[in-house]
């Protein structure tokens, strides 16, 4: 029904939709410290984005943490208008009548020359705790993917502190925490990988032990954990590997479905796991990313240490499907005749947890996730063919079950 609707209001609405591209006459602070510049709208099909920021940014990959009275959403975003050059950054939100604003943007972390991150650092996670470092007591642990490419691939996980969100950051050692040798996959004849991605931490103590979920993803993907501890930083202590399991994860004409791009929250009432995924992607053209992502839950027994990576335990189906998919339908908002359409593609998810990684409320839950324009949209500029790499916004929804 939405959709034939949609067809009704086309015309009707195509000037507003047009107009949706143009310039903001009067400049706007380019944010972070940047020098004013010409706003420019993105493209909202759907729903409206969490924070408003010029097309030319790219805002993606969130990951929301709930300090008591304050939230702190962190994201990857380019750090001069229309330039690939990642950063980390962070917003502040605060609370009033009965919606979350959030901040301008603060940088967080970037690129170190000459280091294992030398050219991109996205993809953040952070966790409260007690955590020291080089003689200095801090409270925040960010772990993030990096690499000394600029297409993000063959990503290694490293971690840095801070003693509050918006102060300054330090990068932990010289060495990524989790190394990605893609040497070890060449039998199947590609040259790189995406390496270890989507790092995702939940404390366990609520001091400084903590486990550190990502995706190691080559031809063959999985998704691992490390139980740390990291109260001295300068010494980690390190685990065993372990395997998650993925049975009950089920994607339309995938033989291999898993955990993709997932963030994980621990619900220590229950004693459940829970992780926010991208479904299946089905996009032919540019970005092939995720039409969809989804919640689910599981036993944390769900955690098997690895042994010559075959996952030690009784087979069992361990997942099950928590809520609505967030999907095109999910994200349009009815109200406005000219966001019928909703988003169609949709991914890098995080539920909103507390500062330690651990369930709000049971429940109920926020999520937030990734929308991103489609390379060749006629509302795109049309002297930027790769406008459509810095069209993405974070949007939040909430789910009962």
């Amino acid at each position: 029904m939405k959709k034939i609707i949609c067809v009704l209001f086309a015309t009707a609405f195509a000037f507003s939709l047009t107009a949706c591209n143009e310039p903001d006459p009067t400049p706007t602070p380019g944010g972070d410290g940047g020098t004013d510049e010409t706003y420019e709208s993105k493209l909202f099909d759907g729903m409206d984005a969490v924070f408003d920021e010029s097309l030319g940014y790219y805002n993606e990959h969130p990951s929301v943490i709930q300090d008591g009275a304050t939230r702190w959403l962190f994201y990857t975003r380019n750090t001069a208008k229309y330039e690939a050059k990642d950063s980390i950054a962070v917003r502040k939100g605060t609370f009033s009548s009965g919606t979350w604003t959030y901040g301008d943007p603060i940088t967080c972390i970037t690129p170190t020359g000459g280091k294992w991150d030398s050219a991109s650092v996205y993809n953040a996670d952070v966790v409260k705790g007690a955590f020291s470092y080089q003689g200095e007591d801090y409270s925040f642990l960010m772990a993030y993917s990096g690499s000394d490419r600029a297409d993000r691939k063959d990503a290694d996980i490293g971690f840095a502190v801070a003693k509050t969100p918006d102060s300054e950051w330090v990068k932990v050692g010289d060495e990524p925490i989790v190394t990605f040798t893609s040497s070890e996959w060449d039998s199947v004849g590609l040259t790189y990988y995406p390496g270890a991605i989507e790092p995702s931490l939940v404390s366990y103590d609520m001091q400084g032990k903590v486990y550190l979920f990502y995706e190691e993803s080559e031809v063959f993907k999985s998704n691992y954990a490390y139980e740390l501890d990291c109260s001295n930083l300068d010494s980690i202590v390190k685990g065993g590997r372990k395997i998650i399991e993925r049975t009950g994860i089920t994607d339309l004409g995938t033989s291999n479905p898993l955990l993709y791009g997932a963030d994980y929250v621990y619900d220590s009432d229950s004693d459940f796991l829970f992780a926010i995924r991208e479904g299946r992607t089905t996009a032919t053209a540019e970005p092939k990313v995720a039409d969809e992502v989804q919640v689910l839950r599981s036993s944390m027994d769900v955690l098997y240490t690895v042994d010559q990576g075959i996952a030690q335990g009784e087979p069992r189906v361990w997942w099950e499907k928590v809520g609505d998919t967030i999907d095109d339908e999910a994200t349009a908002d009815m109200s406005d005749p000219s966001k019928l359409f909703g988003y169609t593609r949709i991914f890098s998810p995080c539920i909103v947890g507390d500062a330690y990684g651990r369930m709000i409320e049971y429940g109920r839950m926020e999520v937030m996730f990734t929308t991103q324009a489609n390379d060749g949209d006629p509302r795109l500029p049309a002297d930027r063919e790769d406008a459509y790499r810095f069209s993405q916004m974070i949007h939040t929804l909430e789910i009962s079950y």
